[in-house]
C-alpha cells in the first residue's frame, strides 16, 4: 500500500452505520459494520483509516472472507488512487463531506403550506418535509458521541428541489447542534460531491472500498 498522511477521523462511522440500519463495533483502530436488513442490504464491512495501525490487519481479514468489503478512509483522491491491498480488488469509491452545523442552520424559504418534522426511528431520526400533508422530501440523521451523520433519501425533481434539500439540511443542522455536534458528515458518490461543495460542504476524505478478488 502507498503511504499517505493527514488522515481524517473515523468516529462518525457508527452514526453512518445507524443511517443504514446496520451496527458498527470497534475493532482495533477501525470498525466492523455488520450486514444490513431489508431490501438490497449492504454486506459486512471493515472500515479503517489509511494509513493506520489496523488497516493491514483488516485488509487481511477481508481478503479471507468472500463477500466482505474493506473500506479505507484516505485523506484525498490522490491517496485512494492505485490503492489495492493484497488479495483485494477495488469495487467502489465515495467522498466523505463535512459541513459546520452553523453554516447550514439557516432560514430557508419553502413553499406555502410546507412543514418540516423529525420523527425518531429505531436507529436514526427521520426528517421529512410535507406540502399539504404530502411528503415531498426525506432524510435521515443520527448523532453519536458528538458525531452527526446525515443522508438524503428522497427529493422531488423540479425547480423547488434545491430549496427542499436546504430545508432538510437546516433541520438536520439544528438537531445536530442541539445534541452537541459541530459538524454534519455525509457520504456521497464522487459525481455528486462538487454540487455539495458549492453549497457549504467540504470534502474531508475519500472512501475506497475493496472486496476479495
Amino acid at each position: 500500500m502507498p503511504e499517505q498522511h493527514d488522515l481524517p477521523a473515523i468516529g462518525w462511522v457508527p452514526a453512518w452505520a445507524d443511517l443504514q440500519e446496520r451496527s458498527a463495533d470497534p475493532i482495533g483502530a477501525g470498525f466492523v459494520v455488520e450486514a444490513g436488513k431489508g431490501q438490497d442490504p449492504a454486506g459486512k464491512e471493515y472500515v479503517a483509516g489509511w494509513p493506520g495501525p489496523d488497516a493491514e490487519k483488516l485488509a487481511g481479514k477481508a481478503a479471507g472472507e468472500p463477500g466482505v468489503r474493506l473500506t479505507l478512509l484516505c485523506a484525498d483522491a490522490g491517496a485512494a488512487e492505485g490503492l489495492a491491498p493484497a488479495g483485494l480488488a477495488p469495487v467502489a469509491e465515495q467522498v466523505l463531506l463535512m459541513a459546520p452545523t452553523a453554516g447550514l442552520d439557516v432560514a430557508v424559504e419553502l413553499p406555502e403550506n410546507s412543514q418540516v418534522a423529525l420523527a425518531p426511528m429505531e436507529t436514526y431520526d427521520a426528517v421529512e418535509i410535507t406540502v399539504f400533508d404530502h411528503p415531498v422530501a426525506k432524510g435521515r440523521i443520527q448523532v453519536r458521541d458528538d458525531f452527526a451523520a446525515v443522508a438524503i433519501t428522497e427529493l422531488p425533481q423540479g425547480p423547488e428541489k434545491e430549496a427542499f434539500e436546504r430545508g432538510l439540511f437546516a433541520a438536520m443542522a439544528e438537531e445536530a447542534f442541539l445534541h452537541g455536534a459541530e459538524y454534519l458528515h455525509m457520504v456521497v458518490h464522487p459525481d455528486a460531491a462538487a454540487s455539495y461543495e458549492a453549497s457549504g460542504w467540504a470534502a474531508a476524505g475519500r472512501l475506497a472500498s475493496f472486496e476479495r478478488n
